[in-house]
């Protein structure tokens, strides 16, 4: 006992289980030292820019320079080819903080969340090099159903224009339909409840998944809070004259804001602000997912948005026309980080922001630093991926269906008024009147009633009538103003009715002003 047989033999047997353990894990592939799998690591021939490898030193990040294949890749939205994942570890020194970092763990020791975590499996942090919405939240979803249930993940992404509404809203209600046409902004429908949230480039996006029992909102909310208070983001060293240097914080509703002084974004006069006048401006709008055994909390953070196509594409003038059982956002008074401490603004950046959210992931979970992979589109073709009841490829295609993005919408009645008395009337409805009830649930309208109906015609009345009973049926977002979306990008009517009188075409024409 104890001579070197026995050593040579218990190193072998534990050689074996570590391979055997490798080999069952559903995501075993994203082992790129297995032969044999089309995941290869990214070699190392010349830098050609960074892309997220985080080192977790201490109490700060740092990152290498990504270096092969994907350097540059930049994908267009709704491109896709052959695979690409790749990990990298970063090797370079700790970087000092600068200053101090409070509360730079998110539990403190003897805790029940202390045990949480030290029970919780290894964590695993991703960074999509995809701008593309629908590969995002698609490639979000699938580590949601498919990853262990005590693995932490991280998930940092940023997202091409797009408007993106939660599982269980209205878009109708939502959205202002005409506003996105122009701007070419289209629509998202993701699988998480909450509001609708505006997404571009100056967006970064962030998904932390845990197992379900250990889910707390607040959690990651401070964690994304930590991320941006300390190096080197470090908004609590900011000198700005406009937003307070308490830096980022999670309010009582567990939104992450800012301090601003009520003259923002311009300066206050000397003299003209008490120290104590600060308004408060949410930088974060989140979401969260519930499963059995799984849970994640994903959300934006406003770096340097488009904050008028945001207003532009979220202002509804639908009113209480629209009476639905979705979910209503709850607006609030939102700021760019960017304009809130113009002097940090070096450092506002997506790819600092998510070298700084990584680390922090990593310290929280893991007390260390980690490798992350980086991926994009060509995923959606893999056949590691596209096996067994969670597909990638199913889900994407899922998230750019009209069963989906449409099909999913709540039930609703809208009630408007034709009035052919107006000036802008064609002489086929000159004198026409009535008030229209729409009902409509899961994108089909159910039921479309006439009321009060005036003509100056029988025959008029009856080609009115017979148009609005011929809505029965058909597809909400045939007749209506619709924003751009997966399968008609440019935002065209779809209708497959062809007017069959003058009386139809003018109807037609109005409804998809109105509705």
């Amino acid at each position: 006992m104890g001579g070197p047989l026995d050593t040579c033999s218990a190193a072998c047997l534990l050689t074996c289980l570590l391979h055997l353990l490798a080999a069952s894990s559903p995501y075993s592939h994203l082992d790129r030292t297995r032969p044999g799998t089309p995941f290869k690591r990214a070699p190392a021939p010349p830098s050609f820019g960074h892309r997220f490898v985080p080192a977790m030193l201490g109490c700060s990040s740092a990152f290498a320079s990504i270096r092969g294949p994907l350097a540059g890749l930049r994908p267009s939205l709704g491109t896709s080819s052959s695979l690409v994942v790749a990990r990298t570890a970063a090797r370079s020194a700790p970087i000092r903080p600068t200053c101090q970092v409070v509360e730079r763990r998110c539990y403190s020791s003897g805790t029940d969340k202390d045990q949480q975590t030290a029970s919780m499996g290894p964590p695993e942090s991703y960074v999509s090099l995809s701008t593309d919405p629908f590969f995002n939240l698609a490639f979000e979803d699938h580590l949601f159903r498919t990853r262990p249930p005590q693995t932490p993940v991280c998930l940092i992404y940023r997202n091409s224009p797009c408007v993106v509404v939660g599982r269980n809203q209205n878009p109708w209600k939502e959205l202002n339909a005409a506003a996105m046409r122009d701007a070419a902004i289209p629509l998202v429908r993701r699988q998480s409840g909450g509001g609708t949230v505006y997404h571009d480039l100056g967006n970064t996006n962030y998904s932390f998944h845990t197992p379900r029992e250990s889910f707390d909102r607040r959690t990651h909310a401070e964690l994304m809070v930590r991320a941006l208070n300390s190096e080197p983001v470090s908004l609590v060293s900011s000198t700005s004259r406009v937003a307070s240097n308490r830096g980022a914080y999670v309010n009582g509703r567990g939104d992450i804001c800012i301090s601003v002084r009520p003259s923002f974004p311009v300066p206050p006069s000397t003299g003209s602000d008490a120290a104590t006048e600060w308004e408060e401006r949410k930088i974060s709008g989140s979401a969260y997912k519930l499963v059995n055994t799984r849970a994640y909390h994903h959300g934006t953070m406003l770096l340097s948005a488009s904050l008028s196509s945001l207003g532009s594409s979220l202002h509804n003038l639908r009113g209480d026309a629209l009476v639905t059982k979705g979910v209503a956002s709850v607006r609030a008074k939102v700021a760019n980080l960017t304009d809130a401490f113009p002097d940090r603004a070096s450092v506002l950046d997506h790819d600092t922001v998510a070298r700084s959210a990584v680390a922090e992931f990593w310290q929280t979970y893991a007390g260390k630093r980690g490798e992350t992979d980086l991926v994009d589109e060509r995923l959606l073709d893999a056949p590691e991926l596209n096996e067994g009841r969670w597909k990638l490829r199913e889900s994407y295609d899922e998230l750019r269906s009209w069963g989906w993005v449409w099909g999913q919408t709540p039930e609703f009645t809208h009630r408007v008024a034709f009035d052919g008395s107006s000036s802008g009337a064609a002489a086929a409805t000159s004198g026409l009147r009535f008030q229209l009830e729409v009902h409509s649930k899961n994108g089909i309208i159910l039921d479309a009633k006439v009321e009060q109906l005036e003509a100056r015609s029988d025959e008029a009345g009856r080609e009115a009538r017979k148009t609005i009973e011929a809505l029965r049926g058909q597809r909400y977002d045939e007749y209506a103003v619709t924003p751009p979306w997966a399968q008609d990008p440019e935002g065209r009517s779809q209708s497959r009715l062809v007017p069959s009188s003058e009386v139809e075409a003018d109807i037609f024409r109005w409804l998809r002003k109105v509705l």
